[in-house]
């Protein structure tokens, strides 16, 4: 959407424009909507909870009417209710005021440009070409401009409407442009305050007397400290996928103008083999008809193997660099090991599922020709080594071509589920088990406020944009509103337990969970993040720092515009 500048006290032109990424309803809806009173509606979300949708309507146009009274009150009454991921840009016509906004975890992307002497326009979108005036808009609250008192041109103001947990205080680099409304709050309802209740004496030592592995024989044990929570987590992770379900169209990609349900793979998981991917491979099998397939799309970046060549005695005076063929390639990375161990397991648990592994093997050639193409952009503002690793592995992942079973494959998912979320409120991260070794309980329990507290800047926006790319929802079941609130509600020793050593500790209760389940490959993996697991990282300066700027995102400054 963009908004040219005006010399006049009301907005003179907008350009409103939108693709869509159809999900929800019997049909797409084009964007953007104009309801009949001149409204425009630009959606990117997916109202899985809180609203009751009917399935003879989409969720756009739900929207759309719900939006059109104009009423900030309404207006933010509806957006608090919502659960799910969403960004959307809506233009009230009759009062001129112009509505945007993330929501509470910033899921799905936004990014903005704002007036400035030399671009007199504001431009808010979803992707853009790699630019420096480009910047995600924060998911702070909700933005509103009212073009009935302020132009573009000088002296442009909006005004911010806080989510409830957001604190004052961690808005020192918003914009000055950005004024924030006081005495109105965005509801976050189940946002709850985080459990910051410390073990007892007694827990302790129940703590400690633990033991030390997930062993079969062991779950007992756990179970009786743990209770009712390993059920209850478990029931409302198996929910969250569940909606994740019941909100995608019956037919895959391939299949969408067929009028029936087709058995082909709708729903495909981002697949390491690990934790967090593996549970929610399992669940999503118990959420969905027997007859349909699930794609478990796992990526690998191209190694170099130097072989050893056996040299007779007459060859020993050369020089050993001669004892060394040429490198040959390999794509035997961690995560395409654990990932395919931990198939063979569902396989075994799960046999009446066509469950299709899909290899993904990325060349070095090939990664640098998609990076320099298309990455890049979808990767902007950000613009870090880790960005780039991170990005770069999950467009490849995403896009969905490789082979299954030995045959060329691409997958015709809709929809990908991720495991994002899962570490932050779960102690996964080794800098938790670092502020447990200094600091106790306490620095643990403050370093997980802190992790939950700042989801919505964690990137997933960049996330978004890389893999919706390929016409996929990328959707993320950790962040399910009614799985947040119910691990804030569990005291700390219940989620993780850094008494225990790596791999059984760290993320405890989805340990528990993935054991109960008979992932117990699964349940015992340390933590890998992908950037690791898939060795793009080994690919690139090993001198470098995840937080170092990335020089191969810039590109050549010539490159078209993504669409």
């Amino acid at each position: 959407m963009l908004i040219p500048g005006s010399s006049s006290p009301s907005m003179k032109s907008a350009l409103f424009e939108g693709c869509v990424l159809w999900l929800q309803g019997p049909e797409p809806t084009p964007q953007p909507l104009l309801d009949p009173l001149g409204n425009v509606l630009l959606w990117n979300g997916d109202i899985l909870a809180g609203h009751q949708v009917s399935g003879d309507k989409s969720d756009t146009q739900y929207v759309s009417e719900r939006l059109a009274s104009g009423e900030q009150e309404s207006i933010l009454s509806f957006l608090e209710d919502i659960k799910g991921p969403w960004a959307l840009v809506y233009f009230h016509r009759p009062s001129l005021r112009l509505y945007f906004g993330r929501d509470v975890f910033g899921r799905h992307s936004l990014l903005w440009q704002l007036p400035s002497p030399q671009h007199p326009r504001l431009m808010v979108t979803s992707v853009w070409q790699q630019c420096d005036e480009l910047q995600e808009v924060p998911a702070y609250g909700l933005f509103i401009v009212d073009f009935s008192m302020i132009t573009v041109d000088e002296g442009f103001r909006m005004n911010l409407v806080l989510w409830s947990h957001i604190k004052e205080e961690s808005l020192s680099s918003l914009h000055k442009a950005v004024e924030v409304v006081k005495d109105v709050r965005l509801g976050s309802h189940f946002m709850q305050p985080l459990n910051m209740t410390l073990p007892s004496p007694a827990i302790i030592e129940q703590l400690k007397s633990l033991p030390p592995t997930l062993e079969q024989g062991n779950l007992e044990t756990f179970s009786a400290l743990l209770g009712n929570n390993i059920g209850n987590f478990l029931k409302v992770l198996t929910q969250a996928v569940q909606r994740r379900v019941d909100k995608c169209p019956p037919c895959c990609q391939n299949c969408t103008a067929s009028p029936s349900h087709c058995h082909h793979p709708r729903i495909a998981v981002l697949f390491s083999g690990g934790l967090d991917s593996a549970v929610l491979a399992l669940l999503l099998d118990a959420c969905l008809p027997q007859e349909e397939s699930i794609d478990l799309l796992n990526v690998a970046f191209s190694q170099k193997v130097c072989v050893n060549v056996k040299v007779g005695s007459k060859h020993k005076a050369k020089k050993q660099v001669d004892n060394v063929a040429p490198p040959s390639v390999s794509f035997e990375v961690p995560d395409r090991i654990s990932g395919r161990e931990c198939w063979q397991q569902l396989q075994q648990l799960r046999p009446h599922r066509n469950w299709n592994f899909v290899e993904i093997d990325v060349t070095e050639k090939e990664l640098s020709l998609e990076r320099e193409r298309t990455i890049r952009h979808l990767v902007a503002p950000l613009a870090s080594v880790l960005d780039d690793s991170i990005g770069c592995a999950l467009w490849f992942a995403g896009r969905g071509q490789g082979s299954a079973k030995g045959l060329p494959y691409v997958s015709p998912s809709r929809v990908l589920l991720c495991g994002q979320g899962a570490d932050e409120q779960l102690g996964g991260y080794s800098r938790h088990r670092g502020r447990f070794t200094t600091g106790g309980w306490l620095a643990l329990l403050e370093e997980i406020e802190m992790e939950v507290a700042r989801i919505h800047t964690r990137n997933l926006g960049r996330d978004n944009r890389i893999l919706a790319h390929h016409g996929r929802a990328p959707r993320f079941p950790y962040l399910d509103e009614e799985v947040v609130s119910t691990l804030n509600e569990m005291p700390v020793w219940i989620k993780t337990n850094m008494l225990l050593g790596r791999g059984t500790g760290e993320k405890l209760l989805l340990r528990l969970v993935a054991a109960t389940l008979g992932l117990s490959q699964a349940a015992r993996l340390p933590k890998r993040a992908i950037q690791f697991g898939s060795r793009i990282a080994k690919l690139e300066n090993h001198k470098e720092k995840g937080s170092d700027q990335c020089l191969r995102l810039k590109g050549d400054s010539s490159a078209q515009e993504v669409t």
